[in-house]
């Protein structure tokens, strides 16, 4: 498969070829989470939270829509009073009972995991909350449940071909609102306005008219086109955009990638950097074709996805990861999280990974949606 370099500087091209318009969804980004929170009721509000704080929270979704409870879980933060944990299921965790939070994501409302959880969840009088689109078959088994509540998904008003994956702001948006009214996150309404912002000036600086020279996004496409990604997050904030990129890269480009949290990655991921996909072909040549360079040749190149601020530990760790790369000539990426609230945080970094493997998937010619429907039918 050959990756066309040359399309991403082509804005006719580029958004022509675009036809599912996930670029202009990806842009979208920041209006998806202003939408999501005008969709929310105060009515939905007051079921979710009357009982008070449980003793914690599962959040249950598949693919795409498992990401929103990474967000909950990375801003709620390790020193959350009560523990937020995901699931894609298929079967609830045995722990989960009535003094517990269930809240099932689904972008479709149909997904048969993510239904059985529900149900199960609904059996176990545990507190049920559905993030889904109204109507749905989730919606109807939440409506149909006592003191569940359902909050509407926010489907963006661009082409009808999305899915979980491009609508993660939209679905996490009342788990964040949810855990603000159970005194678990600060500040919810200014974090999300601060980081819809956040991914507006993104989306302005990753622009398709914005040529590689000054667009990031870009660079990391070509940069992801033609090695083998090993990503590492530092914090929970990296962590969580880490695994985003990864994913993002699979879904949206079919390009594998390998992603870590410091300090663990560097314990059991190391090695990587010592082996046969490590060190860069023709290093000698700075004004290379790197599109050009034969498949077999694919090495590793080391992205840095930190947090702000880090550990002084783990700050410590990503310098030397970043040195160990430079000696043993693998490339490395480094991109730091704006500072503000961790939602901010996380906006700053998955807002120019999401734009980066649309263009890398649009370079590569892969058309995302049909390729992931083969096997789970489009149903997340």
């Amino acid at each position: 498969m050959q990756f066309d370099d040359i399309l991403l500087d082509d804005y006719e091209r580029l958004t022509t070829d675009d036809h599912r318009d996930l670029l202009a969804v990806t842009a979208g980004a920041g209006a998806s989470l202003r939408t999501a929170l005008a969709l929310i009721s105060a009515d939905d509000l007051d079921r979710a939270t009357v009982d008070g704080r449980p003793r914690a929270i599962l959040v249950a979704g598949g693919g795409g829509s498992r990401a929103a409870g990474d967000i909950l879980s990375a801003v709620a933060g390790t020193g959350s009073q009560v523990p937020v944990m995901t699931a894609g299921g298929p079967g609830l965790p045995g722990w989960v009972g009535p003094n517990d939070i269930v809240v099932a994501l689904s972008a479709s409302g149909k997904t048969a995991e993510t239904l059985d959880l529900a149900r199960e969840a609904a059996r176990r009088g545990s507190r049920l909350i559905a993030v889904c689109p109204p109507g749905s078959e989730l919606d109807e088994l939440v409506q149909a449940t006592r003191g569940a509540a359902s909050f509407p998904v926010a489907i963006p008003p661009i082409s009808g071909s999305w899915r979980a994956r491009s609508l993660m702001w939209s679905l996490a948006t009342p788990l964040l609102v949810v855990a603000g009214e159970l005194g678990l996150v600060d500040n919810v309404g200014g974090s999300i306005e601060a980081a819809a912002i956040a991914l507006d000036e993104i989306a302005h600086e990753c622009s398709p008219a914005r040529d590689s020279v000054e667009n990031i996004a870009k660079q990391w496409a070509v940069d992801a086109a033609v090695s083998l990604p090993l990503i590492w997050g530092s914090g929970d904030v990296g962590a969580v955009a880490a695994r985003r990129f990864a994913r993002q890269l699979a879904e949206n480009a079919g390009i594998p990638a390998v992603a870590g949290t410091l300090p663990e990655a560097a314990r059991t991921q190391a090695g990587l950097m010592s082996g046969p996909r490590a060190g860069q072909v023709h290093e000698d040549d700075i004004f290379r074709d790197r599109v050009d360079d034969p498949e077999g040749s694919v090495k590793l190149r080391l992205v840095l996805l930190r947090d702000n601020p880090e550990h002084p530990d783990v700050a410590s760790l990503a310098q030397a990861a970043a040195q160990v790369a430079g000696a043993r000539g693998v490339p490395i990426t480094e991109h730091v999280a704006l500072a503000g609230p961790p939602l901010v945080r996380l906006a700053s970094l998955i807002g120019v990974c999401d734009f980066a493997s649309v263009y890398a998937g649009l370079a590569l010619g892969v058309d995302p949606m049909d390729a992931a429907s083969e096997l789970d039918g489009g149903r997340r």
